[in-house]
């Protein structure tokens, strides 16, 4: 039996990438086609439920169009490799 992902978990796949996408690409992998509308509603939803920052804005050839990607998590600095060897050399 094939499971049935929501169109939130559809949308957070695509996005998980790290890449930026468009909302007419999202509409078609995402929705089978449809409404642009209902892009934003799952962005807020995939915030929440993932907890996870996503960016947007406009296309600039066409601004009825809107770009949205995962902003990478910031990484302490404590955990960054580097702080370990200049932190281990004092």
């Amino acid at each position: 039996m094939e499971i049935k992902l929501s169109q939130t978990s559809k949308l957070y796949e695509l996005l998980s990438d790290g890449n930026p996408h468009r909302t007419d690409e999202i509409v078609n992998k995402t929705y089978s086609g449809g409404s642009l509308a209902r892009v934003g509603a799952r962005i807020w939803d995939i915030q929440k439920k993932y907890g996870v920052k996503i960016r947007g804005w406009h296309d600039s050839m066409n601004p009825k169009l809107y770009w949205y990607q995962i902003v990478p998590p910031e990484i302490p600095l404590e955990e960054t490799p580097e702080y370990e060897i200049w932190n281990n050399a004092l």
